[in-house]
């Protein structure tokens, strides 16, 4: 029978809270505390009986494990003190704000001998696992991450809060190197990139055009994988997968119709809560019933590529700022 492992969250608002709930109702798992710099988390903390505390180093004698949802600014800070100290910790995209962060968190997990599994929790969804059990081939990528503006996670770009969940997924379908990134985005409504589109080329000969916003009206997760004769569609929100193919025998000259050429299978799946799937994964991993599935290996692939995209766009923004003074100066 495997020990029960003491739990504990560090940030519990709009996501962290779910943490708690989901370790608070695992099985071999008990949450002893939370550690949040609002008093207002304490009420989180109340209901699933957990100690609450406002400083998060206080909870490192009353843990195995540790989920870190504070902003990202602080992942870097709170994570290298719970790996130091020998915890198993479950840290939420994006790993860090920077690579040189990355790779020292990557350098501190090996040699402390813990378990790091970052949380890109599209993995998650049984549409996106249905997908990696068809093992396409793809040829052409569509993303599209578009919804209304929260006020969360204001303190990084759309590329880093959004994007980089369709960057992960695209990373393990196409298993390729990146050959070739081009990127333009704007801030609209915060200091950072807001709405960004990007095309990636890959190696292998594969593009991926992927946007992303959190400035528009209506909220949109999909995803489209396109290959010889057939492309696979992908509603994150719904948990859904529809494969389209091009029916076998039709006439050399295909002048009939979309339905005459098309069949469709639909592969019918029930919903799970990615997250409650995430964190069952980090618990086996701890217990050592499977692999990481997230590794920071691969959670820091992607985190290059989106500091590249922020990079490219920042530098096109800078150029377009500077040609508007130039501009003006003229009269």
């Amino acid at each position: 029978m495997d020990r029960i492992l003491r739990a504990g969250v560090v940030g519990a608002g709009s996501l962290g809270q779910h943490h708690a709930r989901i370790y608070a109702n695992t099985e071999g798992v008990k949450l002893t505390c939370i550690a949040d710099v609002s008093e207002k988390c304490k009420e989180t903390a109340d209901k699933y009986r957990a100690s609450f505390f406002t400083d998060y180093r206080k909870i490192l004698n009353m843990v195995d494990v540790v989920s870190i949802a504070v902003p990202t600014s602080l992942h870097y800070k709170v994570t290298k003190f719970f790996v130091e100290n020998k915890k198993h910790v479950l840290l939420e995209k994006p790993m860090t704000a920077t690579a040189k962060e990355a790779k020292d968190l990557l350098k501190l997990y090996k040699k402390n001998k813990i378990i790091l599994q970052i949380g890109h929790i599209e993995r998650f969804n049984v549409a996106i696992e249905k997908l990696q059990q068809l093992k396409k081939t793809p040829i052409l990528i569509e993303a599209n991450r578009l919804g209304p503006f929260t006020a969360r996670s204001t303190d990084i770009s759309v590329v880093l809060d959004l994007m980089i969940h369709d960057i992960d997924i695209i990373l393990q379908l196409v298993n390729s190197k990146v050959k070739k990134i081009d990127a333009i985005g704007v801030p609209i409504l915060t200091d950072f990139i807001d709405m960004a589109s990007v095309r990636l080329e890959f190696k292998n000969g594969s593009v991926a055009n992927i946007t992303a916003s959190r400035v528009s009206p209506k909220k949109i997760r999909k995803i489209r994988v396109f290959e010889n004769n057939a492309y696979m569609s992908i509603d994150y929100i719904r948990q859904s997968i529809k494969v389209y193919k091009l029916k076998e025998g039709l006439p050399g000259d295909r002048k009939i119709s979309w339905n005459d050429m098309m069949e469709l299978e639909v592969y019918p799946m029930s919903k799970e809560e990615p997250l409650a799937k995430e964190i069952k994964s980090f618990i086996d991993a701890v217990n050592g019933k499977q692999e990481v599935e997230v590794t920071p290996e691969q959670a820091f692939h992607a985190l290059n590529i989106v500091l590249e995209i922020e990079k490219q766009i920042n530098k096109k923004l800078n150029k377009v700022k500077n040609q508007k003074v130039l501009f003006w100066k003229k009269f």
